[in-house]
């Protein structure tokens, strides 16, 4: 198995959670940024569609960028070894720690995934965004 595949599966099967993949955003944060982690944050409360729609893909695909960075640097060991350590280490200490240092983001992403969960939570778009959704779907039968 290759190093790409190794860290794709690693990255499906151990930093699949949103926490996990926040924090890895978090240690990992992208060169270029458009909009601040806390904005992005934030604006789960209003947009909650974006977690699952780009902000988790993009989250993924930077862990996946770190872990083949980052955890193959003992050349002597095997590949499945150097990136089982970096995950216990990614596990152990440098996450929880990130989560530590950010607790009001993670608490946050907490409350936008519960709310998300719930069986009777309704989305009240904002007014900008049901102006755009009429526009874009408006209702039949009106005249």
């Amino acid at each position: 198995m290759s190093k790409i595949d190794l860290v794709k599966a690693a990255v499906d099967e151990q930093l699949n959670d949103s926490y996990d993949l926040l924090a890895m955003r978090m240690l990992f944060p992208p060169d270029h940024e458009e909009v601040k982690i806390d904005q992005e944050i934030k604006d789960l409360y209003v947009y909650p569609e974006r977690l699952d729609t780009g902000y988790r893909d993009e989250w993924r695909a930077i862990a996946t960028r770190a872990l083949f960075r980052n955890a193959f640097g003992d050349h002597w060991r095997p590949d499945e070894e150097n990136l089982e350590r970096y995950l216990v280490f990614l596990r152990d200490e440098a996450i929880p720690r990130c989560v530590h240092d950010n607790i009001e983001l993670f608490r946050m992403l907490g409350e936008v995934l519960s709310i998300a969960r719930s069986d009777n939570a309704i989305a009240f778009p904002d007014p900008k965004r049901r102006a755009l959704m009429k526009i874009i779907w408006p209702e039949k039968g009106r005249r």
